[in-house]
């Protein structure tokens, strides 16, 4: 029950609120309550192991979604993007996916561990407005995207959050467009990189199109 409760409060929270500083703290405190709930079931012995790891999994999505939601309204706000936007979805045809990598795309979060993410955008999709590139535009997102989820405030972090496992993490930007990540991992991608996306799930943004891309 106290679960609920503090998901509706964050949900309640986001509609409410333009502010990204606001938004963190909402964040910020939902995760703490999360994490003490989920740890008392834990030690007590009424959830086992793959139930405590699912429901840490479980809250970083809910805030990977939020979050993800929020910059995009403010892409649509701002007059950078213009997409269809149905009941307070923004990520739904934006063609902007998160997939979640390892740990947390096997559902195996624990109190410590970093979420490993890559981010894509299909060019296809994104209907970009704005003055910038789209890529620019999408990578200065996944920048805010990261301080909303990692950066220490007065209120904690809510996920350590690592964008390293993207193709070529040395020489690419934090947001890769899908037709250039399919093209790296068909002709230069390593075999690790490839086992990698053996856990990987589509966990915000346009989850279609985040099936569409793991399916080609």
């Amino acid at each position: 029950e106290l679960l609920e409760q503090t998901l509706s409060s964050l949900n309640d929270g986001f509609s409410k609120t333009s502010s990204i500083a606001e938004f963190m703290k909402l964040l910020r405190i939902a995760k703490a309550r999360i994490a003490l709930v989920i740890a008392i079931a834990d030690l007590s012995g009424k959830w086992d192991l793959t139930k405590s790891t699912k429901g840490l999994s479980d809250f970083a999505e809910t805030a990977l979604n939020l979050s993800v939601n929020f910059l995009l309204r403010d892409g649509v706000n701002s007059g950078n993007l213009s997409h269809n936007i149905l009941n307070d979805d923004y990520s739904t045809n934006s063609g902007y996916v998160i997939l979640a990598m390892g740990k947390l795309g096997g559902y195996e979060l624990n109190y410590s561990s970093d979420i490993d993410l890559i981010v894509l955008f299909d060019l296809e999709i994104v209907k970009y407005c704005g003055k910038r590139s789209p890529q620019d535009f999408f990578v200065k997102m996944t920048q805010k995207l990261v301080k909303i989820m990692s950066d220490r405030t007065a209120d904690g972090y809510v996920f350590r959050t690592d964008l390293r496992l993207r193709p070529d993490p040395g020489a690419t930007p934090v947001a890769l467009s899908m037709e250039g990540a399919e093209i790296y991992y068909q002709t230069v991608g390593l075999n690790w990189e490839r086992a990698a996306m053996i856990k990987a799930r589509p966990i915000a943004g346009d989850i279609e199109e985040g099936h569409n891309f793991l399916e080609r």
